[in-house]
């Protein structure tokens, strides 16, 4: 609908342009928008303010040539007005809504959907990756929700879109894992070895013991440290990661490729990127790093920075931070970062570092990074790394997502009562249902804090916003199957007369009609602000306006003696259904076609 206001505005101004009225190079970019009251019409623009420069003309003047040179082939304006400094108000045609319905059906399931387009990127989107050392657990939930979401988003607005998970495969973390999976080995077969601090004592580690057993016996009871060691981390990261998959797939949650760490380290990938930096002039040896300001070190001292201080010194830093250029700063740290430690080995860092360069040498156009809010700092080292290397810092953007307290009985919930570990995902998938989750995770900005109530998501009722959200698309599949009931089946949308579309008058389904016309500008947008929670509220906002439409005209049923507007209200169902079910499926949840009525509406 949108796009066929702008058709008619255009058409204008090419008109007014080949007369001599105006002279312009190219019409620019400007908005048609619902206005905010109602009474000013359907569809404002302000496209006469937007080209008051490129033609020389005042807003309000240029706005008076298109209101009497309005050039409307489709005969869909019926009124065009100014307001304020150059404002137009538009009012259109019943059949331009009416014909919506139309449209939605015919597109089906692609409907909200871009066509993928030679304009379209390469994007590549890394979330989750959580360290193959244990579980999934709540901590990660979020991320790998909102990560999902925005890949879908991506894939629906037209892009090549690639997930990946990142595995910390490589470093001190996964020789723990593969030291503690080694002892409980040795317990199998009745050795009596205790574990040390920092191990990992939970229940899993044994499974993975266990499985090791089955596959090798005792064959590495005897072996040295040299030869157990990698084999046993790799038994560990490896049942890791097939119980991390089986818990995404739980959640609906794939990815395309699993980058390894260690794989940059085999390649030399790590120590080869200190040397690019170093020929690039851009490092220096010192005792510690300097800061943006003054070149004295800045540095809180609960930091892990401060922390680790003694290992830094006389290493290799990286100006992340005081590398100038024409006496500007072109980069946000705050202080030069190692990337090498005095004893010439790399740091976690480096390795990141690598890594992001190595999605830079794969081509794509952009990368998105979901992070939890808690590696916030971590951002502008990789972002000063990427320019340090020339490369461009716009091409790779980052979502910081805050943790969600989960609460049961008013209480946090952070450990399993069955496992007595940190509560996991797959727990929570197993007691809230997929669809429930990933919409509580969704319903807000990523940067924003909440609480999931386990108790609230349980009431089928309009206070739960979950439950509210499917019954949406539920009430429409049951009334469509209840027409059929009583012997009235839509005829569908090639069969569809205009006639019966004619019958859709009422404001509330001109209303709806409107705003289903919205979800592809509605995705086209999420996408590329990357946040998912924009097309939760166009749902959110077009169910409670069913709704509301359905209580209100209960007197005069969707179903009725008149058939012609008995299809009409079909057809709207129909609509919505479908729109309903195409903005649940970019989002990845469910559109159920059964749900009991709350209790206040049985």
């Amino acid at each position: 609908m949108k796009q066929q206001v702008k058709a008619v505005i255009n058409a204008t101004l090419a008109s007014l342009k080949a007369s001599g009225a105006i002279t312009f190079d190219a019409i620019p970019t400007y908005s048609v928008e619902v206005p905010k009251n109602p009474e000013h019409g359907d569809w404002s623009c302000n496209v006469a303010m937007v080209m008051s420069k490129a033609t020389g003309k005042k807003s309000p003047e240029l706005a008076d040539l298109i209101v009497k040179s309005l050039v409307d082939p489709g005969a869909i304006i019926t009124s065009i007005e100014k307001a304020g400094p150059g404002f137009l108000n538009l009012r259109l045609k019943d059949s331009v809504f009416q014909g919506v319905a139309r449209e939605v059906l015919k597109a089906g399931q692609h409907f909200g959907r871009q066509q993928p387009k030679s304009t379209g990127k390469k994007v590549m989107v890394e979330f989750v990756s959580a360290n193959p050392t244990g579980p999934v657990h709540i901590g990660h939930a979020r991320g790998a929700f909102m990560g999902d979401a925005i890949s879908r988003l991506l894939d629906a607005a037209g892009h090549d879109v690639t997930r990946e998970f990142y595995i910390n495969d490589s470093g001190k973390q996964v020789e723990t894992l593969g030291r503690t999976v080694f002892k409980r080995y040795q317990q199998l077969f009745g050795a009596t070895v205790e574990l040390a601090e920092g191990e990992y004592p939970a229940e899993y580690v044994i499974d993975i013991a266990k499985t090791w057993k089955a596959e090798v016996g005792d064959s590495m009871l005897q072996k040295t440290e040299a030869e157990w060691l990698p084999k046993a981390i790799e038994v560990g990261i490896r049942e890791n990661l097939k119980a991390i998959r089986s818990t995404l797939a739980m959640a609906n949650i794939s990815h395309d490729t699993f980058f390894s760490e260690k794989s940059l380290h085999d390649a030399g990938k790590v120590t080869s990127i200190v040397d690019v930096y170093k020929a690039r002039g851009v490092t220096y040896e010192a005792a510690e790093g300097k800061r943006r300001e003054k070149g004295d070190k800045v540095r809180s001292e609960e930091s892990k920075a401060a922390k680790y201080a003694d290992k830094q010194l006389g290493g290799t830093f990286l100006m992340t931070a005081t590398y100038q250029e024409n006496e500007k700063y072109l980069l946000k740290d705050e202080e030069d970062r190692v990337i090498l430690r005095h004893d010439g080995t790399p740091v976690y860092l480096t390795a990141d570092l690598a890594y992001h360069k190595e999605k830079y040498d794969r081509g794509y156009d952009l990368m998105v990074d979901v992070f939890g809010a808690d590696h916030a700092g971590h951002v502008p080292r990789i972002q000063s790394g990427m320019t340090l290397l020339g490369l461009d810092q716009k091409k790779l953007q980052f979502v910081l997502v805050q943790i969600v307290r989960i609460t049961r009985n008013g209480e946090e919930v952070k450990v399993s009562k069955r496992k007595g570990t940190l509560f996991e995902l797959a727990e929570l998938i197993e007691e809230a249902g997929a669809d429930v989750c990933r919409f509580i995770f969704l319903m807000k900005t990523a940067n924003a804090q909440f609480d999931f109530d386990l108790d609230a998501v349980h009431k089928q009722s309009k206070d739960n916003p979950v439950f509210y959200f499917q019954y949406g698309h539920a009430r429409c599949a049951s009334i469509l199957k209840k027409a059929i009931e009583k012997g009235v089946t839509f005829v569908g949308p090639d069969a569809l007369t205009e006639a019966q579309l004619a019958r859709l008058v009422l404001p509330e389904e001109k209303m709806m009609l409107k705003k289903m016309s919205q979800l592809g500008e509605v995705v086209q947008s999420a996408a590329d602000k990357l946040e998912p929670h924009h097309v939760l509220y166009f749902c959110q906002e077009l169910i409670g306006d069913f709704h509301s439409y359905y209580t209100k005209y209960k007197s005069d049923p969707i179903v009725s003696e008149d058939k012609d507007k008995t299809q009409g209200r079909l057809a709207l169902v129909s609509a919505l259904k479908q729109t309903l079910q195409c903005a649940f499926g970019i989002l990845g949840i469910s559109a159920p076609e059964h749900m009991e009525a709350p209790p206040e509406e049985e």
